[in-house]
């Protein structure tokens, strides 16, 4: 990341941070902090496919599921009984 930040303040481009950010707190914080304009998100989202989900609720946000799901949870696939 630190070539990310140095390529943005000096180039003057947008850049993306790539590479050991397994959270939403951090993700956050790089971005917060203009180092980079895009978080690149690779192996946590491969392990966790519901990864936005997980790290907007590590940020107290929650992220709506898209219309068609409602009746399934997200974290198990299991449909959700009412």
């Amino acid at each position: 990341m630190p070539l990310a930040e140095r390529i943005r303040r000096e180039a003057g481009i947008p850049t993306a941070a790539v590479g050991l950010i397994t959270g939403g707190r951090q993700a956050e914080e790089i971005l917060r902090q203009g180092r980079a304009d895009l978080v690149a998100i690779g192996r946590p989202l491969l392990r966790n496919p519901f990864w936005p989900r997980s790290a907007a609720a590590e940020l107290g946000e929650r992220i709506e599921e898209p219309a068609p799901y409602r009746n399934y949870w997200f974290e198990t696939g299991m449909r959700h009984e009412a």
